[in-house]
């Protein structure tokens, strides 16, 4: 299931551009935990055993061909728009590759909405 668009491959590779000077400091990195609702990003994380530099340093290597599409920020009292990405991981616990969906925006510093196991297929328009 496909949904937002597509941003030009230039703002993805900017937007990413900034995400790594950020992420040079693993505190510009937040991820965001979710209360009252299954919280999936901490789920997989517990699962594997990722910890909050490993989620860093996966996002960091993303490029241009882990972009799928842009979304609005549905969350009415922040907006904004969030970029879409998938990653074929290997968590230090597992023996296979994870695709992992990646929900990002920059917001001072980089917010991580979602860090989880795809549950979908993903697209990816620059690949």
């Amino acid at each position: 299931m496909q949904r937002g668009w597509t941003e030009s491959e230039e703002d993805v590779g900017n937007f990413l551009q900034k995400v790594r000077e950020l992420l040079t400091d693993p505190n510009n990195l937040s991820i965001v935990q979710k209360t009252g609702i299954r919280d999936k990003t901490r789920e997989f994380r517990e699962k594997y055993g990722i910890n909050h530099q490993m989620v860093c340093d996966e996002i960091s290597r993303l490029d241009v061909s882990n972009y799928s599409y842009t979304d609005n920020d549905h969350n009415k009292e922040i907006g904004g728009e969030f970029l879409i990405f998938g990653q074929f991981i290997l968590p230090p616990i597992v023996d296979k590759p994870v695709q992992v969906y990646i929900k990002l925006k920059i917001r001072g510093r980089v917010v991580c909405m979602s860090f989880h196991e795809a549950e979908f297929p993903l697209n990816y328009p620059y690949n």
